[in-house]
């Protein structure tokens, strides 16, 4: 995605994202048998991102019996991605999921070329009777990962490898300083952007690159475990992001910040079904478990570590914490959140900061 379309897209993305579904006029659902096809922006195997998504796309089988299929490794190119659509449709498929914030307007334009099919995209922006966009509160869970480091940094730096400078990507650099500086108000976090969603050998020089600065401990907000083999190579801990990566890095990782995106599938495959369907825009956490955490791996944590974890997860989850609450100062100092108030759905899309205890250089 280039990365001032990408820019543009968020900025358009405040005034449609609520912090509760905002559902269309009418409920809407498909006519027939479900046939449910998915959109990926990368591969498969890329054991982040895509590789989440596709585990909803199991369950969906699994749960429901319904027939899916899927195409990977598509651009966000508007023109690409409705070729596919309109591929899709032609066979008969009547549910059509995307993975992309790029592909939101091409999944808009098909909504109204088939006002017939149920369309959902992930991480996109536009709506529509029969269009859902669907995002989770991702913070929850790095805020919690940022504890995990916290606690097992023994230099207290820690590195987090960072896409691009959007604000669904700073809330996640910025969850991950604020949680690891709750239990260690000693930690820095080094942040360093990689202009790349799915790149493993750039993500994986980001890393080395903080690894050599000293940070023992590396988070990520990358669809690919580069940043954790990083960690692996050089004898350092690590954690994950979009799914558990320990596989990658059996040493290294302490646990992830992951996605269960059939939290939100299956559900609204079902309202489909019976035709309950409602199209907008929908944005949820630790509460539905769209976001979650993985088990911990490893000896970094101590079993009292794990279990204070554990506490605020609930915590978070039950409404009782907001990691946003303020006072929150930037990295210059000045404070962006004031005491006793915390940051809104639209302000967080538009976070352009980095918070109190970080490094990185944002773009003019």
């Amino acid at each position: 995605m280039r990365i001032r379309a990408a820019l543009t897209a968020a900025m358009m993305a405040l005034g449609l994202m609520s912090a509760v579904p905002a559902p269309a006029d009418a409920a809407m659902g498909i006519k027939g048998d479900p046939k449910v096809a998915f959109i990926y922006i990368a591969p498969v195997g890329d054991l982040g991102w895509t590789w989440a998504h596709d585990q909803s796309r199991k369950a969906v089988e699994k749960e429901l019996g319904v027939q899916t299929a899927y195409t990977e490794s598509i651009p966000e190119v508007t023109e690409r991605v409705s070729q596919v659509i309109d591929r899709y449709v032609g066979r008969g498929f009547n549910i059509i999921v995307g993975t992309a914030f790029g592909y939101s307007d091409a999944f808009k334009e098909a909504a109204a070329r088939h006002p017939e099919v149920v369309f959902m995209n992930a991480a996109g922006y536009t709506s529509a009777p029969n269009l859902a966009s669907y995002y989770g509160k991702s913070y929850e869970s790095l805020y919690l990962a940022g504890m995990a480091a916290g606690y097992a940094t023994k230099s207290n730096k820690l590195g987090f490898v960072a896409a691009y400078p959007l604000g669904l990507v700073l809330w996640n650099a910025n969850a991950f300083a604020l949680g690891a500086r709750s239990v260690n108000p000693a930690a820095e976090v080094a942040v360093s952007f990689t202009n790349t969603w799915y790149d493993p050998v750039r993500e994986e020089a980001a890393a080395k690159a903080l690894i050599e600065q000293g940070a023992d401990v590396i988070g990520q907000h990358q669809d690919t475990p580069g940043p954790q083999i990083a960690a692996e190579r050089a004898g350092v801990k690590s954690i994950g992001y979009n799914a558990d990566m320990s596989s990658s890095a059996p040493n290294a990782h302490i646990m992830a910040a992951t996605w269960n995106w059939g939290a939100f599938v299956v559900p609204q495959i079902k309202k489909a079904i019976a035709g309950t369907f409602e199209g907008g825009n929908y944005f949820e956490g630790l509460e539905t478990g769209l976001v979650d955490i993985s088990a911990f791996t490893g000896t970094a944590l101590t079993d009292d570590q794990k279990a204070k974890i554990l506490e605020t997860k609930a915590a978070i989850a039950e409404g009782r914490l907001d990691i946003w609450k303020g006072p929150i100062k930037d990295q210059t100092g000045k404070v962006v959140v004031a005491d006793g108030a915390t940051l809104d759905t639209a302000q967080l899309f538009g976070m352009d900061f980095l918070v109190e205890g970080t490094s990185g250089t944002l773009p003019k």
